[in-house]
């Protein structure tokens, strides 16, 4: 119950998705209401299987400023998704982050959607690597990737794969 309150506060008071249940909905919901959500998500659990409707996205395109508006490639993609998924996901990203912190199965490197390790402190090791090369009048060689639609490119196979390798199973 906790980890569906913890989700539900979390989210935000965005747009809701084609389901039109909004977040505010979630958030003055009685503890009996949140027990049969808390049922069909573990309905979800154990058949694998999401409701269609989660699966539904209404694309909205936002204009990036200062851009042309007669491209296409001057608008980013919004997508409004169900707040039910939304909340879903949120408790199977937690459990799946803890399991990974716990079980040591992160690079240390990781940083971002990690507790206490996001840009900020990527940044100071990066700071702090440099400083310890100049003091010992060592080269630091730094390398920075920015791979274009990364997001787009994931090979779903090959993920899937890894997670089983890692021990996320379902």
């Amino acid at each position: 119950m906790w980890e569906l309150k913890k989700a539900i506060q979390k989210t935000k008071n965005s747009t809701p998705g084609a389901d039109n249940i909004p977040a505010n909905w979630f958030k003055n919901l009685d503890d009996t209401s949140l027990h049969k959500i808390l049922f069909m998500f573990q309905q979800q659990l154990d058949s694998s299987v999401l409701p269609k409707f989660w699966k539904h996205a209404i694309v909205v395109p936002i204009p990036k400023p200062n851009k042309d508006k007669s491209k296409l490639n001057s608008y980013r993609p919004i997508a409004l998704t169900s707040v039910f998924c939304k909340i879903f996901e949120r408790i199977l990203v937690h459990r799946m982050i803890t399991y990974l912190t716990i079980q040591k199965k992160l690079n240390p490197n990781q940083h971002g959607i990690l507790p206490f390790r996001n840009t900020h402190t990527a940044i100071y090791k990066i700071t702090a690597a440099v400083s310890e090369a100049r003091k010992h009048k060592f080269f630091f060689i730094g390398v920075s990737l920015d791979i274009k639609c990364a997001y787009d490119s994931v090979h779903v196979d090959d993920l899937v794969y890894k997670c089983l390798q890692i021990g996320i199973t379902g």
